[in-house]
């Protein structure tokens, strides 16, 4: 017997605050990953600890899961982008995340029981030396 995996994207008109809490975290953690790929053009195994760390640290709410997954899907986004950038597809300076698709079947119970902080601004990256900047921590 074959094993089968389906998919349902649900829209919910007022969803509760903590899944929009989880939705936006994840969303800010994916667009500077994002950000930082298409700067540099890849994330040397050293920056993704440290990414990974930072973003334990601004959102310690979230399972680990989430926030690898929004790494890896922030590294697909900014590989995408300069694919797209080269191809001529787009003539963006930086990639824009505005909606991230989150694949989990502990979603609604991501932040571990814990009410939501209010979500950090996200990260900035000094495009010259493609560092965290942590006076201004806004990704656009």
């Amino acid at each position: 017997m074959e094993n089968m995996r389906r998919a349902v994207a649900v829209e919910i008109e007022s969803p509760p605050p903590e899944l929009s809490a989880v939705e936006e975290a994840y969303r800010r953690i994916v667009e500077g990953v994002a950000a930082y790929v298409s700067e540099r053009g890849t994330l040397e195994r050293e920056k993704h600890s440290e990414l990974y760390r930072r973003f334990r640290e601004l959102y310690p709410w979230l399972y680990s899961q989430l926030i690898q997954q929004a790494i890896n899907q922030g590294v697909e986004a900014g590989k995408s982008f300069l694919e797209a950038r080269r191809d001529g597809r787009v003539r963006k300076p930086r990639p824009e995340v505005r909606r991230v698709s989150i694949a989990s079947p502990r979603t609604a119970e991501a932040i571990r029981g814990r009410p939501p902080q209010p979500p950090p601004l996200g990260l900035s990256f000094n495009s010259s030396a493609g560092e965290p900047n942590d006076r201004d921590m806004s990704c656009g």
